[in-house]
């Protein structure tokens, strides 16, 4: 890293640990990146409680649309690409509490397995964002989404981490008491394999496609845990 970017990345890291009360998670030259995204966000009106929010990587960043795709249900999209599990902990009192969200919808992991992360680890991390959910958001209900099997992860050969992070959230769902959604086959045909009008050029992230399957995957979770009224 450039001299400037290693200063510009010590003086936010300084700043955050000066005036945020962080859980105990290395900060790192990748936390540093994330330091402007995430006083953006933290920076918009606070939506009104009882809402859900979306929270985690690219996928649910990318996802502009979730608000009018979701509708009338109350959206607030916090998630912010390129995240890891560990980046996830690290800004984690920026971004959930003052959600005040009834619901809280998670995706992340997809990263971590790009950067050969461990599935313990991810597994780990997602726990410890669980129990850190649960204690800022009394009665809170958390929807875990698997990590999507991309085509990108297949050429990469990296489907077997994946499908061992989604076996873990599952059981993790089951041991704890929140819903496990697997988007999966919303995206992929009778024999298992990747629809590809459900993916962008890179292989990875969701064409208007994959979303329009992801909502339809998600919205009838989400009207179970969190009635509209009059519906």
């Amino acid at each position: 890293m450039p001299r400037s970017g290693r200063l510009l990345a010590a003086l936010a890291l300084g700043w955050w640990f000066a005036t945020a009360a962080l859980p105990a998670v290395e900060a790192t030259a990748r936390t540093a990146k994330y330091v402007a995204d995430i006083e953006r966000i933290a920076a918009a009106p606070a939506p009104a409680p009882g809402g859900v929010l979306l929270i985690g990587s690219s996928i649910f960043r990318k996802w502009t649309t979730c608000a009018a795709d979701l509708a009338p249900l109350p959206v607030t999209n916090r998630a912010f690409g390129g995240s890891q599990t560990p980046e996830q902990l690290f800004f984690f009192d920026r971004l959930v509490p003052s959600s005040r969200a009834a619901v809280v919808v998670w995706y992340c992991g997809s990263n971590d397995v790009n950067a050969k992360g461990t599935p313990e680890a991810v597994l780990t991390n997602t726990r410890e964002w669980l129990a850190l959910t649960r204690a800022a958001l009394p009665g809170v209900r958390v929807v875990l989404v698997s990590v999507i099997r991309a085509p990108q992860k297949r050429a990469d050969g990296k489907l077997a981490p994946v499908d061992e992070i989604n076996r873990g959230l599952l059981a993790l769902g089951e041991a704890e008491d929140v819903d496990y959604l697997d988007v999966n086959p919303a995206l992929e045909n009778a024999a298992g394999e990747p629809v590809a009008e459900c993916y962008v050029a890179d292989q990875l992230h969701l064409s208007a496609e994959g979303y329009r399957r992801l909502t339809a995957a998600l919205r009838p979770v989400l009207e179970k845990l969190r009635p509209v009224p009059g519906a």
